[in-house]
């Protein structure tokens, strides 16, 4: 276990660890990561999160076969036409390494959120199961990314389930109150943390209206 690096320094060097160590992670910190996800604020108060870790192998290829299948489904002719060597494609090669190799991941945490029908959809819009709550469970997903940097432990934020949702409710026993928001998958980093190359905040930030420079 690494000493905390403190807030700062684990925002600016978390990065999104798509290549994991097959090294087992102790579940005491895979809960400790979960319970930092569960402090975070939630609309209300309603805390409507829930997880689903994931050990054991038959599991994790379950996962990893449709998670495989799915990414290059969705993005082989994006990945055809690839410039590996640009930014993008490095990042994309990252992608695909994860993919080929989830089930290699030590733990995959599936975080839940209940389902919650958003205040502007209007009652006679709400047809069919509501989506979950995102807009307080991603902070929860945002807290477990930060607490997994500061243990030293590798996780991505991934969505790709969405493609196979259905099937995760059937094999793991989801009910159907909840929706998957996101699946970390969580090991011991392959690579290094570091700092992160992000465009400058200014550049990216408007005063009183869009457009609008700093006073």
């Amino acid at each position: 276990m690494h000493d905390d690096p403190g807030l700062f320094a684990t925002m600016y060097s978390m990065r999104a660890m798509r290549r994991l160590r097959p090294d087992a992670v102790p579940l005491a910190l895979v809960e400790r990561i979960i319970e930092a996800g569960t402090q975070a604020p939630s609309g209300a108060n309603t805390q409507p999160w829930a997880f689903v870790v994931v050990t054991e192998p038959a599991a994790k290829r379950f996962f990893g076969e449709r998670y495989e299948y799915w990414l290059k489904e969705r993005f082989g002719a994006a990945f055809a036409s690839m410039d590996w060597s640009s930014p993008a494609g490095r990042t994309a090669r990252a992608a695909i390494d994860l993919a080929e190799h989830m089930h290699e991941a030590p733990v995959l945490v599936m975080v839940c959120g209940q389902r919650d029908w958003p205040f502007a959809v209007p009652a006679e819009a709400r047809v069919g199961l509501a989506p979950p709550s995102y807009g307080s469970v991603y902070p929860c997903v945002q807290n477990m990314l930060l607490a997994a940097r500061a243990l030293g432990l590798g996780a991505s934020l991934t969505t790709m389930h969405q493609m196979f949702e259905a099937e995760l409710h059937d094999h793991f026993g989801i009910p159907h109150t909840h929706g998957v928001v996101a699946v970390i998958p969580l090991g011991w980093p392959a690579g290094r943390f570091g700092p992160v190359r992000r465009e400058p905040a200014v550049s990216k930030t408007h005063y009183e209206r869009w457009g609008g420079s700093r006073p």
